[in-house]
């Protein structure tokens, strides 16, 4: 006699970030499957970000039979589920259940590469519920196929945020960048992770930032004398992005030139523009 236990994908949470995956101005989202594919096997959140269930949450996973995993490109929870029918959890499971991760920063540069500003007293929620404490106009947490960016529409209240944060127990509450947020069954249908009868859906959300761009200064200190681009670049970490002397400079400059892409070290903000420094 045999005996198994089978698991089901209850959701994924797939991370992008378009610093890493963008090919100089080649937009990942644009590229053939082949070349995503390839821009995909060199990418791992783990480069940027440490993704973690809270202390509360790792014990709902242990009393439903829940396991998280991480992967390259987010993290899995799966359920442990009936021999008779794979979409159906052993356990039942409340369809109010709230499952929190923590989402922390562990590149010193990422606010450099990062499309977003950052607040000392806010944090970003990726959730499918909206808290009471923000207006209409929340945003819930993207699935896969949504062609959306994470912007400073997620960046919640100094209010929500402090009610998230005092949930939370001491060892967890210091450098939170983020928090995702997901009850099995969410506000809209769109964000269920469970249907009405307790299956499980497997939704796959996605969590993707874009690299920020900077107007670039050349500067020469030799000459003493200091050119930017007329409009902002995008930082990446692959690819190239050519600079045309004789558009990109006001005034223009000798088309022959040649000039080399920033690194994401030297970045300043000036008003609301940010600026990298490149020196020649």
């Amino acid at each position: 006699m045999s005996f198994s236990i089978t698991y089901g994908l209850l959701f994924e949470v797939t991370f992008l970030h378009n610093y890493f995956l963008n090919n100089g101005e080649e937009i990942f989202t644009s590229m053939t499957g082949d070349d995503k594919t390839k821009m995909l096997q060199h990418f791992n959140t783990d480069a940027f970000t440490t993704i973690t269930p809270t202390l509360e949450t790792y014990n709902e996973l242990k009393n439903y039979k829940m396991v998280f995993k991480k992967t390259k490109t987010g993290f899995r929870v799966y359920i442990k589920v009936k021999e008779a029918n794979e979409l159906d959890p052993s356990i039942k499971v409340p369809a109010d259940l709230n499952l929190k991760f923590l989402i922390k920063i562990n590149d010193y540069q990422f606010e450099n590469y990062t499309n977003l500003d950052f607040a000392l007293n806010q944090v970003f929620l990726f959730s499918n519920t909206k808290p009471l404490t923000e207006p209409v106009s929340f945003e819930y947490l993207p699935k896969i196929n949504d062609n959306k960016l994470i912007s400073n529409d997620y960046l919640v209240s100094e209010e929500t945020t402090a009610i998230l944060i005092s949930a939370l127990q001491p060892p967890e509450k210091q450098d939170v960048f983020g928090i995702i947020s997901l009850n099995l069954q969410g506000d809209n249908s769109s964000g269920n992770i469970v249907d009405i009868a307790g299956e499980i859906i497997s939704p796959n959300f996605k969590i993707h930032f874009d690299n920020r761009k900077t107007l670039w200064k050349y500067i020469n200190r030799k000459a003493g004398t200091e050119i930017e681009t007329n409009t902002p670049k995008p930082l990446t970490r692959s690819g190239f992005v050519e600079i045309d002397p004789l558009n990109d400079f006001t005034p223009s400059q000798l088309a022959d030139t040649q000039y080399p892409n920033p690194s994401v070290k030297s970045i300043t903000k000036i008003s609301s523009d940010y600026y990298s420094e490149i020196f020649i």
